[in-house]
């Protein structure tokens, strides 16, 4: 890509930049350059990134050139990558979640160490309700969605939101007076957000919803009391089914589990929330241990 420039061809001059790579290499393009196709010329079109870093800035692959730069891909098993895939999939969540529940109210929904999660102002809903949402997540993911940042104003941030107090507030909160900001779109759903994040839908295909719980918007228990949705993502099918893999492992070590199957010990919670009653058995065992 970097060389030859159609329009000097043509005659025409055209603004160049010299980007560094960060083995050093320096190569020149014409300005406008995306990121993403740096980034290709360099590794080859299987180069495995989600994002780069430009100046050490983490942008969306799509990010265009316009001055000299430092550029470097994010891969998706980096640990930048792999938040990047998570923070993805919350959206990909908060989409399946309003395709099948048009009346829910998406809130915040960020990557976390395990996972992700995202809060909805909604109706409950049990855990049996986790695999038509996840089947969904699949689904729109199979679309091959183009995500695309979008630069809006004040006025059409709150035009777009009108319908959602909870992005309202946020833009109150955290937007000066007059200060626009992004949004992020995928198909005709979109969320407030400032990125980045993959380009794709189909960049998420190894997704896993794993629990559904209570929230409190903002932590505040006196504010309302939302739907808190966990789930997984891994860049590989492979590395979905290890991940998978260890959890069922930590659940099969946990304590509580162990307590209840091997008849050690018993929660009662008219007694106490969270308070162990050890049986016979449990307290020779604890007996044991503290000898």
């Amino acid at each position: 890509m970097n060389g030859t420039v159609e329009g000097e061809a043509r005659g025409v001059p055209m603004s160049m930049v010299n980007v560094t790579l960060p083995d050093g290499t320096v190569n020149e393009y014409a300005a406008g350059v995306t990121a993403g196709e740096v980034v290709t010329d360099a590794l080859g079109k299987k180069h495995g990134c989600l994002a780069a870093r430009i100046n050490n800035v983490e942008r969306d692959l799509s990010t265009p050139l316009t001055d000299d730069c430092d550029v470097e891909g994010i891969l998706a098993e980096s640990d930048e990558g792999i938040h990047i895939l998570r923070h993805s999939a919350a959206h990909l969540l908060a989409q399946a979640v309003m395709e099948l529940y048009p009346d829910a109210k998406p809130t915040i929904g960020p990557a976390i160490d395990r996972g992700f999660y995202y809060d909805f102002a909604m109706e409950p809903i049990g855990e049996g309700d986790l695999k038509p949402i996840e089947k969904k997540m699949h689904e729109i993911a199979r679309r091959n969605l183009k995500v695309e940042r979008v630069e809006l104003d004040d006025q059409e941030l709150r035009e777009h939101f009108t319908s959602n107090p909870y992005k309202i507030e946020i833009i109150d909160d955290k937007l000066e007076d007059g200060d626009g900001s992004t949004i992020y779109k995928q198909g005709e759903w979109y969320d407030l957000c400032l990125g980045p994040h993959v380009s794709s839908t189909a960049k998420l295909m190894f997704s896993r919803l794993t629990s559904v719980s209570s929230a409190y918007w903002r932590g505040d228990q006196s504010r309302e009391q939302l739907v808190r949705i966990y789930g997984i993502v891994e860049p590989t099918k492979e590395a979905l089914k290890a991940t998978l893999h260890r959890m069922e492992q930590a659940k099969l070590r946990d304590h509580r589990k162990l307590g209840k199957d091997l008849q050690l010990f018993h929660v009662d919670e008219e007694v106490g929330q969270g308070l162990i009653l050890w049986t016979p058995r449990g307290a020779i065992v604890r007996q044991q241990l503290q000898d």
